[in-house]
């Protein structure tokens, strides 16, 4: 998404066109600026949709993870095993784990489109914003 200064210096730009052109160039202009960053938002909106699904699944993999651990180690102490219990969480394992790749590669897509349609300065801009967005998740998820 476009910073603050990225949107006022497109403001500034349509305004002095206008002062030097056509007022129907810069209500021209307007709208195409206001469509690009609509979709733009819309594009970031989705990735950030799919980046969410593919967090939950990665907790979902970890819990399932986490179950069936506890059922072998259930079962290295003699206790008794309930086998429904084991193949439903094996079950969910390859579920979570086929899910969460799934997920990743369309975010992976999803991300490449975006950063196709943005000039270099703002690719490069995103890919700070990303990392830093990374990071920061790294870091909770380390609390």
């Amino acid at each position: 998404m476009k910073n603050l200064n990225d949107v006022i210096s497109g403001v500034d730009e349509v305004l002095n066109s206008a002062k030097h052109g056509n007022f129907e160039d810069v209500l021209t202009k307007t709208k195409s600026y206001a469509e690009r960053a609509t979709k733009k938002s819309a594009e970031r909106l989705e990735i950030s949709r799919k980046k969410i699904e593919l967090l939950d699944s990665r907790t979902k993999l970890t819990k399932a993870y986490e179950k069936y651990g506890r059922l072998q180690y259930s079962a290295y102490l003699g206790e008794e095993l309930d086998e429904e219990a084991i193949e439903s969480a094996l079950q969910e394992i390859q579920l979570q784990k086929t899910r969460a790749e799934l997920l990743d590669k369309e975010v992976a897509e999803l991300r490449e489109a975006f950063v196709e349609g943005l000039s270099k300065r703002e690719a490069r801009q995103y890919a700070r914003q990303e990392k830093k967005e990374e990071e920061t998740a790294e870091d909770s998820a380390q609390d």
